[in-house]
């Protein structure tokens, strides 16, 4: 049987992205971290325990590293000029 997760007081934590490792062993943490972002908030990091992949969004240059490196399988996902922009259509 599956637990139940109190959604109404969920988490978010500050720290170092190096850090980030030790959040997975944490015991009062069903599960790891779901999102990373940037202080800055120039790239984030989506992923769960039940999705297929992780997704990334952030500069040109993050992403074509991404892409190019042979260790990390990775593809680019097709945007679609239709999608919310600033909160408009």
């Amino acid at each position: 049987m599956l637990a139940a997760v109190d959604f109404d007081n969920l988490h978010v934590r500050a720290g170092r992205l190096g850090d980030a490792e030790i959040l997975y062993d944490h015991s009062e943490a069903d599960f790891g971290p779901s999102n990373l972002w940037a202080e800055d908030r120039s790239w984030v990091l989506c992923t769960d325990y039940d999705l297929w992949a992780t997704k990334i969004a952030g500069p040109s240059a993050l992403v074509n590293m991404l892409l190019n490196d042979c260790e990390i399988e990775a593809v680019r996902l097709p945007w679609h000029t239709n999608e919310l922009v600033h909160g408009k259509r």
